[in-house]
């Protein structure tokens, strides 16, 4: 009997413990993830943060909404704005085989740039972008402060009169003009965001 009960327990299954289980795993079952690439969206114009917004909450889509901020004219004086540096356009990293669909139909997004297998941007210009754009921000120098410039006052009691920059003012933001005024030229110390280049549009 005894030597019957010997022969059970050494038959018997190993015991299983921690290490046991690290040292053989259970079969992964998973299937390895799809590569991602970048890609270039088409979004509606003055909406592209909203679409880049839209896109960042599906799961392995990163994106990427590059902007500028620039001075522009407005009824009230010069004020500045940020709007996307590509009009129209977002990049976006993702799947294109998992995750085309979701993409493509996603609020804001009309088409991915590119033809046939041509359509993924290379990542070090992406990498090389995001490294120059702190924040996905580019702010843009205003032109009209440059001496020599030829510009427009857009607001005070001179608005409306154009004269050339002739020097920055060492007194915080503000520069010397040259204005004709009354067939003669006068020198006026202004507020260089109540400026605009001349030459701008309205």
């Amino acid at each position: 009997m005894f030597t019957n009960l010997s022969l059970r327990l050494k038959t018997r299954a190993p015991r299983l413990t921690c290490d046991s289980l690290l040292m053989h795993p259970y079969p992964n079952d998973s299937t390895p993830e799809a590569p991602r690439d970048w890609f270039c969206l088409r979004t509606q114009t003055k909406r592209e943060h909203i679409a880049a917004a839209i896109l960042s909450n599906i799961d392995s889509v990163e994106t990427f909404c590059p902007r500028i901020s620039q001075i522009k004219k407005t009824r009230t004086g010069k004020k500045r704005f940020v709007e996307a540096m590509f009009p129209g356009y977002i990049f976006a990293r993702f799947s294109l085989q998992d995750h085309y669909r979701r993409v493509i139909h996603s609020q804001g997004v009309s088409g991915i740039v590119g033809r046939g297998d041509q359509k993924a941007v290379p990542e070090k210009l992406i990498s090389d972008l995001r490294a120059s754009l702190p924040d996905a921000i580019m702010e843009a120098p205003d032109l009209s402060i440059e001496p020599g410039a030829q510009v427009e006052l857009v607001s005070g009691s001179l608005k409306g009169l154009n004269g050339k920059v002739l020097a920055q003012l060492p007194s915080g933001n503000r520069i010397q003009i040259l204005l004709e005024f009354l067939g003669q030229e006068i020198t006026v110390a202004a507020n260089a965001d109540d400026v605009l280049l001349a030459s701008e549009d309205e």
